[in-house]
């Protein structure tokens, strides 16, 4: 059974994740991620400077699946922006997700479409917090980016995002996705490399 790219993702680098949207999403103004090249991984995680992916989706439908998830789909009107750039393409979407009301959590794929044709396929996986009396919700998420364009979004292909997501009560949101800026790995240890005791 071939494991989907977000199996491939560990405990720690969605920790790392969820360190780096949590401020947004709890509400603090910034969070300084570390953006000189030779930054170490111990000292956070990097982003792009600016947004991939923002979009306003409104759900358009949600089945009952058993007592503890729900099946949604919805739509969105979008823009993606591509990497080293600032070009924006507007978009529109389609997409569904299983949410666990158990872990609050969900999971989706979402097709992204250019005005010109193009697609982009986002799988995603997403926390939510619901706080209470509020009716909507706050959400972080992590999406990988799939795309056979040998144009304009061809640059896309294999992107790995994080993101933030609000969902309002009336069944709309405003979500928002940065790239992923990988770190080099960190050097393999040897037993003459031990730390000092």
């Amino acid at each position: 059974m071939k494991k989907s790219p977000l199996a491939k993702l560990s405990l720690v680098s969605v920790t790392m994740i969820l360190l780096v949207a949590a401020p947004s999403v709890l509400g603090f103004s910034s969070l300084i991620l570390p953006s000189a090249a030779g930054t170490s991984p111990s000292s956070g995680i990097e982003l792009s400077p600016q947004p991939v992916y923002q979009r306003e989706p409104s759900t358009s439908g949600v089945t009952p699946i058993n007592q503890t998830h729900i099946g949604s789909t919805f739509s969105a009107n979008g823009t993606l922006t591509l990497p080293n750039t600032t070009e924006t393409i507007n978009t529109t979407s389609n997409g569904s997700s299983i949410t666990s009301l158990a872990t609050q959590s969900a999971i989706g794929t979402e097709t992204i479409m250019t005005q010109d044709g193009e697609t982009v396929i986002a799988t995603f996986y997403e926390i939510l917090e619901f706080p209470p009396g509020a009716g909507g919700a706050n959400g972080i998420a992590i999406a990988v980016l799939h795309t056979n364009s040998t144009d304009r979004l061809a640059p896309l292909n294999d992107t790995i995002l994080v993101g933030t997501d609000y969902l309002y009560p009336i069944s709309e949101g405003f979500s928002t996705y940065w790239e992923w800026v990988p770190t080099p790995p960190m050097p393999a240890t040897t037993a003459a490399a031990a730390p000092p005791t």
